[in-house]
């Protein structure tokens, strides 16, 4: 039997350094490296350390375009594995707009231009739908993220 869980994929997001900077918030960072401590480590997840079973987006590599990437290249991962068991976790701002729109607000945002440059929640549930795991837990840990 392996001492890895190969079927174990992960996405962590920690948007700590903003391009706007009174938005940083580098505590997201260390709370993925937490995160990722757990899942890797063999006595807890055992999840394999690769780019392709583990993914990191930190700072200036947290941009929008990056995350929704990285949520496609999950989905293309765990369709190649029936038993697979994948986790998304996205640490930073949330926004919740006088609509009731609400966004993830990743590091490349222009706070001019939320609407446009933020990652909004409906495309954000869009990508979180292809990711056909047979185990999906998803945790935000945002302002506003009900």
């Amino acid at each position: 039997m392996s001492e890895n869980f190969d079927h174990g994929y992960a996405l962590l997001i920690g948007v700590g350094a903003h391009s706007y900077p009174s938005w940083s918030l580098p505590v997201t960072v260390k709370d993925v490296s937490a995160l990722r401590h757990v899942l890797t480590h063999r006595k807890h997840c055992a999840y394999l350390k690769d780019e392709r079973h583990m993914r990191l987006l930190c700072d200036e590599r947290a941009t929008r375009a990056n995350i929704l990437a990285a949520l496609d290249d999950l989905a293309a991962a765990v369709a190649k594995d029936p038993v697979s068991t994948a986790v998304v976790y996205y640490s930073g701002h949330g926004c919740l707009q006088k609509d009731q729109k609400y966004f993830l607000v990743p590091h490349d945002v222009d706070p001019r231009k939320l609407a446009a440059t933020a990652l909004r929640a409906e495309d954000f549930t869009r990508k979180l739908r292809d990711i056909r795991a047979q185990r999906l837990l998803v945790i935000l840990d945002t302002c506003y993220a009900e």
